[in-house]
């Protein structure tokens, strides 16, 4: 449920990534199941829908490491355990945000809102 969960997240991150203005078709989205593997609490799993890969891990913890990745522009956002990370707000230098939306099915989604993005903040939720 979890990977579920934050794949539909991770679709929505990459949807709001387009700069197309709503009247136009976003040039190649496309609507396709990520299953990250290797997943666990003790170490950052970094996604880029750049490339639809991981691009590295950190361990859990690690300012030193966690800097290092927050300079990067290479990733979208991160999972370890049951916490997400984006890039953007505290956890690095991108534009990333995530937005819950209740009103549309990930099948059913077509157009990522203009706004109403969150980023990362400091405390933990």
């Amino acid at each position: 449920m979890n990977r579920k969960i934050i794949v539909i997240l991770a679709a929505l991150l990459a949807l709001m990534a387009c700069d197309d203005a709503r009247e136009q078709a976003p040039a190649n989205v496309t609507r396709e199941n990520v299953v990250i593997d290797g997943l666990n609490d003790s170490q950052w799993t970094y996604f880029s829908f750049e490339t639809g890969t991981v691009v590295g891990t950190s361990e859990f913890g690690n300012s030193s490491e966690d800097a290092s990745w927050a300079a990067r522009l290479d990733w979208d956002f991160a999972i370890c355990g049951e916490y997400l990370k984006t890039n953007g707000g505290t956890s690095g230098n991108g534009k990333g945000g995530l937005q819950r939306d209740r009103e549309h099915t990930f099948a059913g989604l077509e157009w990522a809102p203009l706004d109403g993005y969150l980023q990362d903040t400091e405390r933990v939720l």
